[in-house]
């Protein structure tokens, strides 16, 4: 059951802000991201800390300017964090990994009593083709930045979204040569937004977390009715019919969160 796991879910997923000089500098959300740690390891797409947003893309060189938020929780208190570094990126699996200093944020609101992050444990397990799913994080979110009398003033307004799926494949699509080292994925049945991008794929049925939302599926459909004249039928896109999602089950990604000491569930 989804409201079994959700909560967790939900207090370990962020919203990440980065500056946008088109905003006057001012942070403005760029994807979703989770800890997967109690010490700050942060899990987020490769893709959504890079210059112009693809996965090849040059990194940007301001992470520590980002900000970690959340929508308001029912005291008043939004959830935040600063003080974020990058620290290991594979770029072929659209895999980034940020560390946050616990001990720099323990100081607001929200981490009060605590002695560590809430996070989301993972699992190496591979998920099966059916098997229910589910993501969360926030598309659709916005900033903006108005001048004022001698400020800058800037606002954010984010979209917390759940989406239940199932796995539909659990492959990409074929090519002429695949080998057991070729990054694995899976395809959901259901379409995922831009800023859900890094997000949690979580199983429905245990809570763990398998794989990060990585981009989306446009597909064209072709308009018979719509056939001109001379034979030729238009095609209409469909911005995103299918949600492409990284697995962690990949091997490097594993190795790299065992020499940090993240935690990996058994199931």
């Amino acid at each position: 059951m989804i409201r079994n796991t959700i909560k967790t879910v939900r207090e370990a997923t962020f919203c990440i802000e980065l500056p946008n000089q088109a905003q006057q500098g001012m942070p403005t959300p760029t994807g979703t991201g989770f800890f997967v740690s109690p010490d700050g390891w942060f899990v987020t797409a490769a893709h959504v800390i890079t210059k112009n947003g693809t996965v090849n893309g040059e990194q940007r060189d301001d992470i520590d300017k980002a900000w970690l938020m959340k929508e308001p929780s029912s005291s008043g208190f939004s959830s935040m964090c600063q003080f974020i570094t990058l620290e290991h990126v594979l770029s072929g699996y659209d895999f980034a990994l940020l560390k946050v200093g616990f001990e720099k944020n323990s100081n607001k609101d929200w981490l009060k009593g605590r002695s560590g992050f809430p996070y989301i444990n993972i699992s190496p397990r591979k998920l099966e083709m059916g098997e229910p799913v589910y993501s969360f994080g926030y598309p659709l979110s916005t900033g903006q930045a108005q001048k004022g009398k001698g400020v800058i003033i800037g606002s954010t307004q984010l979209s917390p979204r759940l989406t239940s799926a199932i796995v539909s494949s659990d492959l990409d699509k074929t090519q002429m040569v695949m080998t057991g080292s070729d990054p694995k994925h899976y395809v959901l049945d259901k379409a995922l937004n831009y800023g859900n991008s890094g997000g949690p794929i979580i199983a429905t049925e245990t809570g763990r977390v398998h794989a990060f939302c990585s981009r989306f599926q446009p597909v064209f459909i072709p308009q018979h009715h719509l056939k001109n004249q001379d034979g030729t039928i238009p095609h209409v896109m469909i911005p995103s019919s299918y949600g492409i999602v990284s697995s962690l089950n990949n091997e490097p990604i594993l190795k790299l969160l065992r020499s940090l000491g993240v935690p990996l569930s058994d199931d």
